[in-house]
């Protein structure tokens, strides 16, 4: 079954063809394509031109671990350090620590896997989790939906977070500024991701349901 399309993999395997191999992908998450095979070549195929863009990596759980320790830090920061600064600059690191750890969470309990963390985004900063596209694949269109927009509720978590910090702390200054962050946060997301980003993503994959 589907040999056709098995060779066309094959081939595109040897020679990349970008618009050939997505227009693949679309197919087999249109046609709801399970076939272990089929599958097997496209993440190979992505796998290989992972590897052959990017040369800085970390595994996963040494990626998650770093996340959650400057996670932990920023937190531990914001409630020792006297300072408005410190809530802002707390404020920063979680919405970008918890964007991934969303996005793996989410995953990994919907049981899609991931296979490195690189830095992606346009200045090359941003901590990013490579998809491992034979479970990506093998979930439902739903749990990939689910994935993708996790790492914008991650993101919108860190100021939140650090606005409860500063309520508690009595920094009401600091607290009215982060929620107003917050708030540009949202219609940021809401103008951006939805045309490049996570809920673009998200939205596409539900229209595979």
């Amino acid at each position: 079954m589907y040999e056709e399309l098995k060779e066309h993999l094959r081939q595109l395997g040897k020679d990349y063809n970008g618009k050939a191999f997505w227009g693949i992908v679309d197919q087999v998450k249109r046609d709801r394509i399970k076939d272990d095979e089929v599958l097997g070549l496209i993440a190979g195929i992505s796998q290989k031109r992972f590897r052959e863009k990017v040369s800085f990596t970390l595994s996963v759980p040494s990626g998650n671990l770093l996340e959650l320790a400057l996670t932990i830090a920023a937190i531990v920061l914001a409630f020792l350090v006297n300072s408005d600064w410190m809530l802002y600059i707390s404020a920063l690191v979680l919405l970008t620590t918890l964007h991934p750890l969303s996005h793996y969470l989410t995953g990994t309990l919907l049981g899609i896997k991931f296979m490195r963390y690189y830095l992606n985004g346009p200045a090359k900063f941003e901590p990013t989790l490579k998809i491992d596209y034979f479970s990506y694949l093998k979930a439902s269109a739903k749990a990939r939906a689910l994935m993708h927009a996790s790492g914008v509720i991650g993101t919108l978590i860190g100021p939140l977070v650090a606005t409860a910090i500063a309520a508690n702390k009595g920094a009401s200054g600091a607290a009215f500024n982060l929620f107003i962050l917050f708030l540009l946060l949202i219609v940021f997301e809401l103008l951006t991701s939805t045309k490049t980003g996570d809920l673009m993503r998200a939205k596409r994959e539900h229209g595979y349901r």
